[in-house]
């Protein structure tokens, strides 16, 4: 049995219910984070392979980062997280897989494109690299970043071959591209400046890129 699953979302629920109906194999907890609930009134569909499905509405868009680690924090007793993107759908043995490889030290990251639209993520990761950077808002870089710094801390990052089909940028298509022309830009500048600063810190959540770079 997988742990637990942290899906964000922000549009295209119809997508996630998709995402819910394809898992074949057992779940302890379904955690979504719901950015859109203030302009979508949704609620997740049943299926029979999760133990417990909890919908955390958000009032405003958190970004990936801060939806992962909301996600993280929420069930912190967890060995480790399987996180997803909303628009992949699960077949085969996908999910399988990543139960058997998943661990408390590694990074598992998906065969999907791209790679991180599915990893799993120890607890002990977490506890010596940190979590993922929120000043990375709302999306691009957090990936690249936390990756960065858990090979830094020589811990394992598994590249396998699990599959993974992924309706890529499913979110941008949804009318969000233009806004994220400024904010991609934005979030690569951070990502270089942290590379040439050799900084390999958790950063953190800032209001005012929080505000620069907002899609609400």
């Amino acid at each position: 049995m997988l742990p637990v699953m942290i899906v964000p979302v922000l549009s295209r629920h119809d997508i996630l219910d998709r995402m819910i109906k394809s898992i074949n194999y057992p779940i302890r907890e379904l955690v979504i984070i719901d950015n859109g609930a203030k302009t979508h009134s949704w609620e997740p569909t049943w299926n029979q392979w999760i133990s417990k499905i909890w919908h955390l509405k958000m009032p405003n868009n958190l970004g990936v980062a801060g939806s992962w680690n909301l996600g993280i924090k929420s069930t912190p007793m967890a060995d480790y997280w399987v996180i997803s993107n909303f628009d992949v759908e699960w077949g085969g043995d996908s999910l399988k897989m990543f139960s058997e490889l998943s661990h408390p030290e590694k990074l598992v990251l998906s065969n999907g494109t791209p790679e991180w639209c599915a990893f799993s993520i120890g607890w002990q990761i977490v506890d010596k690299v940190g979590l993922f950077d929120e000043a990375f808002h709302p999306a691009y870089f957090e990936d690249n970043d936390m990756q960065r710094r858990i090979e830094k801390k020589g811990m394992e990052v598994v590249k396998s071959f699990i599959p993974i089909a992924h309706d890529n940028s499913s979110t941008l298509k949804a009318g969000f591209q233009q806004l994220n022309e400024h904010t991609y830009i934005n979030n690569y500048d951070h990502y270089r400046c942290k590379q040439n600063y050799d900084d390999f810190s958790e950063g953190g959540w800032q209001i005012r890129r929080r505000r620069q770079n907002s899609w609400d």
